[in-house]
């Protein structure tokens, strides 16, 4: 009498040798997968950190009640302004680091500009004509997947609204 049940040594080999197969073809895939996730992970990490980093220097300079608590608008790399109780605060780049004062806000910070517009939109380089202010950063991915850059605007307080002829740059 002849078992029946089980596979034999032939069909073994040959489950294992398709298995084989398939794993091979597959394996570019999964790693492709699984590079992109890093990647995916590691952009997402450096934009939460420069968003966090943004909104608060946006959340921040919003406090400015009129543009005469803007203290220096001569330098485009960083930008210095009062608190209505007379606190000087400074934004600037030093090395990769996005400093508020000494107090480090981001990290690999290629980049950081500040863009100062008066009412009418056009540029400016007056503090007391400053009624909105641009900010810029550029993030250097750690992983070395490329750069990233944000960008927001902020509209100074209690400066008139007299925006004529407003063009968004």
């Amino acid at each position: 009498m002849k078992n029946k049940e089980g596979f034999t040594t032939v069909e073994l080999v040959l489950v294992l040798a398709i298995l084989g197969v398939m794993a091979f073809l597959l394996s570019p895939t999964i790693i492709s997968a699984l590079r992109s996730y890093d990647i995916i992970q590691s952009r997402k990490e450096l934009v939460n950190h420069g968003r966090a980093a943004m909104e608060r220097m946006a959340a921040e300079i919003s406090y400015i009640q009129s543009s005469s608590d803007v203290v220096d608008v001569s330098s485009s790399t960083s930008f210095q302004f009062e608190y209505p109780d007379g606190t000087a605060i400074t934004y600037s780049l030093s090395g990769t680091s996005l400093m508020r004062e000494s107090d480090i806000l981001a990290d690999n910070i290629s980049g950081l500009t500040f863009t100062y517009y008066d009412g009418a939109g056009a540029t400016t380089s007056t503090a007391s004509n400053v009624r909105r202010i641009k900010i810029g950063i550029v993030l250097d991915d750690p992983g070395d997947h490329g750069t990233l850059s944000l960008e927001t605007q902020v509209f100074l307080r209690n400066t008139g609204n007299e925006y004529t002829g407003f063009v968004a740059n």
